[in-house]
């Protein structure tokens, strides 16, 4: 099933809201809707739909918890939005405080190869223009985070 950029959102900000204070919790519905702004029974249709397609847990009064698969998409999603920020401040010379709206419009229509190639030209950053961190893209990138800047850029490049 492709996601669309809405179910995207959904899930990203599922992801924030829930690693907020650095442990998973569940996120309610009520807490979804106030930051998507949209109502209680939007989330509640869209909550169907990801859980239908496997992307998230739903337990009545409790809350949401995104599946592997549902957190994998989720930090895809926050990865192409911060690093389209990031594009836009360093590469292009936008404002921070510019950027935000548009990597929301650039993010839904680029592909990854795309996002990949912005995040070579902008040095592969390590955090978007905000401060927070840019997930990283695979298994193998978090390996070479833990080595030293030269030899992390030579594994990279191999």
């Amino acid at each position: 099933m492709a996601l669309t950029s809405a179910m995207q959102d959904y899930l990203a900000e599922a992801y924030r809201l829930a690693n907020y204070h650095g442990e998973q919790q569940p996120v309610t519905t009520s807490a979804l809707a106030d930051v998507l702004g949209v109502s209680a029974p939007a989330v509640t249709r869209m909550v169907q739909r990801l859980k239908d397609a496997g992307y998230l847990v739903h337990e009545p009064y409790r809350g949401v918890a995104l599946t592997v698969d549902g957190e994998r998409e989720a930090l895809k999603s926050i990865r192409r939005h911060r690093l389209v920020e990031r594009f836009l401040t360093d590469v292009m010379a936008f404002g921070w405080h510019e950027v935000h709206d548009a990597a929301d419009s650039l993010g839904a229509v680029v592909s990854e190869t795309v996002v990949e190639r912005m995040a070579d030209l902008a040095g592969h950053p390590a955090r978007c223009p905000h401060g927070e961190p840019i997930p990283l893209r695979r298994r193998r990138d978090a390996d070479c985070a833990r080595l030293p800047v030269d030899r992390s850029h030579a594994q990279r490049a191999a």
